[in-house]
């Protein structure tokens, strides 16, 4: 079953709707293919390239891009091309076909709440936008948004209104409507005061609805006039609006002329809308709240590039300093991501209406690579002078680039993180030198690298069995078998999970979590592994998979090593232990030539 937040989809729909799905011309509504023998080809749409290097198997439905990387089938274009999460790619296909996703029920109903609310929400907006147009104190706010450099044409696209002065403006436009007036409170819109009468939130404010990537209002962000404060105010959060979750301009960003290729994340709502009046598009803005990991999530499966723009001043390099932090567990490859700090005193709105876009696109372009940063701000913290600054360097960035997913990126951290310090990539991971040890037969001098650093890969492996049980196969057909004396964290779980197929090797993933929760793994347990996988494509699992397997047989390896070299020094070994240490050894002496 493939889910979402809103239910699952059964595979069988799924497959059913690729098999009716013709990959060319999808692709081809979206981007121009040329036949090319027996595939058709194109300029990749998702990085920029002169020479055709995208390619499309009409016969194995898939496509591949050999610049990028970039590939996959029907459902994964629909999601990169057109920024749509899996059941919304999954239904426009199904539309396309003429297939209806199966309903839950459940869900169902809440999506029946949920427009209900919107439905209102929307009406809100509308009243604000005529209050803006029309009220007779709407020209202090129509001379405010002109000073700040904003037209009628980007208040209109922005949905942008007015909340004048008075306690029950917004009451008044919706009295006698029972539902209606509970969606208002519920949602925040009027707040009831101790006398038990209601009045308005939002009064004398510009009002900037926020909308959901459908461009449905789920709240409202309200900004004052003058030097009142709170200088901006926000809805609630309620059951549609979560400001952990929201991102002010998302909307607009996904349905701007140009594809969204970059996510400009900034503080404010003015930030977002002045650059947007400017022609500066694909900014977002937090709503009064830190970046969380679930805004990096959407805006990484959303664009190929995330640039933080911010104030330069202290609490600008804080926030900065935060985002990093969070933003290194998420990486994947192809993502880049930047910093960006204005001078002091500006933030983009005021930096966009005096030195223009064209400087401030150049601020964006040149802005600092995160690794750049990282290091940076380091080592502006602790100088690495010193053989103990430069060990208490290596114990603060160490966990940190621990977090980065394994690939190339995180290697190539490591062996920057290792140049600053004069040291090697082995012995900034924390690895052990080599240690010297006397051959069984004499005093023959040996080297032998000690067993790596576990990194919590049997419970990555666990993960990755646990979303896709099928891997199996691959670990009894392809790799080689793993010693059960392994000793590294989540090895007890990888191997109840083995046991479990091996008992049922069709057994689906709930029914394994099921399987695991009665043998005593907590289920926290159990979602805090298969968070440390959420971000790999589905296309990648086995690669991964493979690799964690493979990691596992050299720790295994080393640690069988350690085993006999200390046997050797109390007893004589049999001849098939000599083997396998002469073998093991001379892997440990390939790594020191």
């Amino acid at each position: 079953m493939s889910g979402s937040s809103g239910g699952r989809i059964p595979e069988s729909f799924i497959e059913s709707v690729l098999a009716k799905t013709d990959i060319v011309p999808l692709i081809q509504e979206s981007i121009s293919l040329k036949k090319n023998g027996a595939n058709y080809s194109a300029c990749c749409p998702f990085h920029h390239e002169k020479t055709p290097s995208f390619t499309v198997s009409q016969t194995k439905q898939f496509y591949h891009c050999f610049g990028c990387s970039a590939h996959g089938d029907a459902i994964r274009f629909l999601m990169d091309y057109h920024s749509l999460n899996f059941v919304d790619a999954v239904e426009r296909l199904a539309t396309r076909v003429g297939l209806t996703v199966p309903k839950d029920p459940h869900e169902a109903a809440r999506m029946q709440i949920k427009h209900g609310t919107t439905s209102v929400l929307n009406r809100c907006a509308e009243f604000y936008a005529h209050q803006l147009k029309n009220h007779p104190e709407a020209k202090v706010a129509v001379e405010y948004l002109k000073k700040r450099g904003l037209t009628g044409l980007i208040a209109k696209e922005f949905s942008l209104g007015f909340a004048p002065n008075g306690w029950d403006n917004l009451l008044k436009s919706f009295q006698d409507e029972n539902e209606t007036f509970k969606v208002l409170e519920e949602t925040g819109l009027i707040i009831k005061h101790a006398s038990g009468r209601f009045y308005d939130r939002f009064r004398e404010r510009i009002m900037f609805p926020i909308r959901d990537r459908r461009g449905d209002v789920i709240g409202f962000g309200a900004r004052v006039m003058d030097k009142s404060q709170p200088k901006y105010l926000n809805s609630p959060e309620s059951p549609i609006f979560q400001k952990g979750h929201c991102l002010y301009g998302l909307h607009e960003a996904l349905h701007a002329k140009e594809k969204w290729q970059r996510a400009i994340v900034v503080e404010g709502y003015m930030d977002v809308v002045a650059l947007a009046q400017y022609g500066v598009t694909g900014a977002v803005a937090t709503l009064g709240t830190a970046i969380t990991s679930h805004h990096l999530q959407t805006l990484m499966h959303m664009v190929p590039e995330i640039v933080f723009c911010f104030d330069g001043d202290k609490a600008g390099q804080g926030a900065a300093w935060k985002a990093l932090q969070l933003v290194l567990g998420l990486l994947s490859e192809g993502r880049q991501v930047r910093f960006v700090f204005l001078p002091q005193g500006e933030d983009p709105d005021s930096y966009v209406r005096q030195y223009g876009a064209a400087s401030f696109q150049t601020l964006v372009k040149n802005g600092t690579p995160l690794s750049e940063y990282f290091f940076a701000t380091l080592c502006s913290k602790v100088t690495p002078d010193s053989v103990d600054n430069r060990a208490h360097l290596a114990n603060i960035a160490r966990p940190m680039i621990e977090s980065i997913p394994a690939g190339i990126f995180k290697e190539m951290m490591y062996e920057q993180l290792a140049k600053i310090l004069s040291s090697t990539p082995q012995v900034v991971r924390g690895e052990k030198a080599f240690r010297s040890f006397y051959s069984p037969k004499g005093n023959t001098r040996l080297k032998v690298a000690p067993p790596p650093q576990p990194m919590e890969t049997a419970n990555i492996a666990s993960a990755l069995l646990l979303k896709k049980p099928e891997l199996f196969n691959v670990l009894m057909q392809k790799l080689p078998a793993l010693s059960n004396e392994i000793i590294a964290p989540g090895m007890e779980l990888f191997h109840g999970l083995i046991n479990l197929l091996k008992q049922n090797p069709s057994a689906l993933t709930e029914q394994l979590r099921k399987k695991l929760q009665e043998n005593g793994f907590e289920l926290k347990r159990l979602q805090e592994c298969e968070k440390k996988i959420a971000i790999i494509p589905d296309e990648g699992l086995e690669a991964e998979f493979c690799g964690a397997i493979a990691r596992l047989e050299v720790i295994g390896r080393e640690q069988y090593t350690e085993k006999l070299l200390q046997k050797s020094k109390i007893s004589e070994l049999s001849d098939e232990e000599k083997t396998k240490l002469k073998e093991f050894l001379q892997i440990g002496n390939q790594f020191d030539s």
